[in-house]
């Protein structure tokens, strides 16, 4: 019965445009895309701390806005955190403290060749 109730509050793609329902749905599009670009911010500095934005995805004022623009806030609030999720893991492999014993960086004009021209003891 639970699956049927989440099929119910989907978006259908031939439903009526509502523009009560349109302005709720892009009030929840302004709050998870605020979230994700905070989330971002904080993935970049490796800061791990709850935000504002965040906050709000536990709220009743959530679920009512949810509610509102006929969409189940649970898939909602789970889908923003699986991105979440993934904006953490791009920012995690890119920290540079985790790659200890590891090139930086590595191309073929460091450690070239000498070209003849400088003279050094072990070209004597």
């Amino acid at each position: 019965m639970a699956s049927s109730h989440l099929v119910s509050k989907t978006v259908e793609l031939h439903e009526k445009k509502d523009p009560i329902k349109n302005l709720w749905r892009n009030v929840l599009i302004i709050g998870i895309e605020d979230l994700l670009k905070n989330k971002e911010r904080q993935a970049m500095r490796a800061a791990k701390s709850f935000s504002k934005e965040e906050i709000w995805f536990y709220s009743d004022d959530f679920k009512l806005i949810c509610e509102y623009a006929d969409i189940e806030s649970d898939m909602v609030k789970k889908r923003t955190f699986e991105a979440i999720e993934r904006i953490r893991k791009k920012y995690a492999e890119k920290d540079m403290s985790k790659m200890h014993g590891k090139w930086l960086y590595k191309s073929k004009t460091i450690g070239r060749k000498s070209s003849g021209s400088n003279y050094s003891m072990s070209t004597l």
